[in-house]
């Protein structure tokens, strides 16, 4: 790994930029205020996300976005633009969220996180946390009645078998988060 791959920030913590691997990010808002609670806000969000990661060549690969906070899954070809694709999706979205609601200048998002995927363990473990986070924060009582993540993708794409077998081999348990939302 080379030296310049690390960027050392102020008051955030070291970012490390490794191109053409799968990032793990969570955002929440400030106060942890659920300001995307209803499905128009929900539905406008992930739009956005989807935008901005189409003008930043990256692929989202697994998301669900809550009231307060969201997780994806994405891949980039230059990881360096990482910081510039969460900005434009906080930036975008709090300017029309407060727009929409004539609060003009509220602060929306507090912060973020990002960490690379070490191997096929971490990526499924992390898929796994996303589609059940619904879940585990009270929204719904099983994954595939949230819509407002890529759970419903997957199981079309790979089935429920599948997906509960994915479960079993890798646990929601074995990732470590930033979600106390």
């Amino acid at each position: 790994m080379k030296e310049d791959n690390l960027k050392n920030y102020k008051h955030a913590p070291t970012h490390l930029f490794l191109s053409d691997f799968y990032y793990f990010i969570t955002a929440g808002t400030y106060s942890k205020k659920r300001y995307f609670e209803d499905d128009g806000k929900k539905n406008f969000l992930y739009e956005t996300i989807c935008d901005v990661f189409n003008a930043y060549d990256g692929t989202l690969h697994g998301w669900v976005i809550l009231g307060n906070h969201y997780h994806i899954i994405g891949k980039f070809k230059d990881a360096f633009f990482l910081p510039e694709v969460i900005k434009k999706i906080h930036s975008k979205s709090a300017v029309w969220l407060n727009k929409s609601s004539k609060k003009a200048g509220r602060k929306i998002w507090y912060q973020y996180w990002d960490e690379c995927i070490r191997d096929e363990r971490d990526y499924y473990a992390k898929i796994n946390y996303i589609h059940w986070n619904p879940v585990r924060h009270g929204y719904v009582d099983a994954p595939e009645l949230y819509k407002f993540s890529s759970y419903n993708s997957y199981l079309n794409l790979r089935g429920e078998d599948w997906l509960n077998g994915m479960l079993k081999r890798f646990p929601v348990e074995e990732v470590k988060n930033h979600d106390d939302y």
